[in-house]
């Protein structure tokens, strides 16, 4: 069982006193709770919010008997809320990137998620080929996979999922280096890639009945916006929105403009285009 500690879990209170609703910020791959910083200040006047750092990622305990796959981590955030004192009628979770698919499947678990948030989220991979999960049992699979990672300068990967270029800050890039240098996170990764399973099917994606905002940036390198079409066209009630001169990185490129969206759709208010 794993600790609130061992996650980075952090409780931010509803600034405007008490509420029953709770926003639970999921990040993707190779990132974690760190994305969300812009984001929270607008969420928190509204209600509760609720981060951590999946296990293998950001200020995780790099526990490699953790089951690296969606279910588990899905588990993992259910305990984190189970574990506050305070009663959540209404739970907001908000996944963005990878992040998405445990939001989606912790709207399947919990009867008290009503509706569901999307920011670029994945939504039709597959799981890892045979051969790169052969490759993974490889004695020193994760040594190889630490000099592929480390050799990957930073500052060049946010400015190819940000879009614009000037938006780059030494503070991210600071903050997206420091997991990378620590050895056990390569030997968490090499069992994700084993354990991971592919994305929510067809058929799973049409057993969700609750609404779903896709939030989406139009220059988005790494997960296109026909992701985004893919999942409105499979989800029975989702709505995309799509930012113009928006990269990946969406809670940081403009998280006032994210932020208000979430606001208006988790009370209801869903504005008509």
């Amino acid at each position: 069982m794993l600790s609130e500690e061992d996650v980075n879990a952090k409780f931010y209170p509803c600034e405007a006193g008490d509420s029953e609703k709770l926003f639970v910020l999921i990040h993707g791959f190779m990132s974690w709770s760190f994305s969300f910083q812009s984001l929270i200040p607008t969420l928190v006047n509204h209600a509760h919010v609720l981060t951590l750092d999946l296990p293998g990622f950001g200020r995780s305990k790099k526990d490699v008997k953790y089951e690296f796959s969606y279910e588990q981590f899905t588990k993992t955030v259910q305990d984190m809320i189970d574990r506050r004192e305070e009663h959540f009628t209404d739970i907001v979770p908000i996944g963005h990137s990878m992040g998405g698919q445990i939001a989606l499947r912790l709207a399947r678990s919990n009867r008290f998620v009503h509706r569901v948030v999307l920011l670029a989220s994945s939504g039709d991979m597959q799981k890892s080929s045979k051969r790169l999960r052969w490759a993974s049992r490889l004695p020193f699979f994760d040594v190889w996979l630490a000099r592929y990672v480390r050799d990957r300068d930073v500052s060049h990967v946010l400015k190819q999922v940000i879009h614009d270029n000037k938006k780059v800050t030494t503070e991210q890039i600071d903050a997206y280096s420091l997991p990378l240098q620590e050895n056990l996170m390569y030997r968490a990764l090499s069992k994700f890639i084993r354990q991971r399973e592919g994305d929510l099917s067809r058929e799973e994606l049409h057993k969700i009945t609750e609404p779903v905002l896709l939030l989406w940036g139009e220059n988005d390198r790494i997960v296109p916006v026909g992701v985004g079409r893919y999942l409105e066209k499979e989800l029975h009630r989702a709505k995309l929105k799509v930012f113009p001169k928006v990269g990946h990185l969406l809670p940081e490129e403009i998280p006032s403009e994210v932020g208000e969206e979430i606001i208006r759709f988790s009370a209801g208010k869903e504005r008509s285009e």
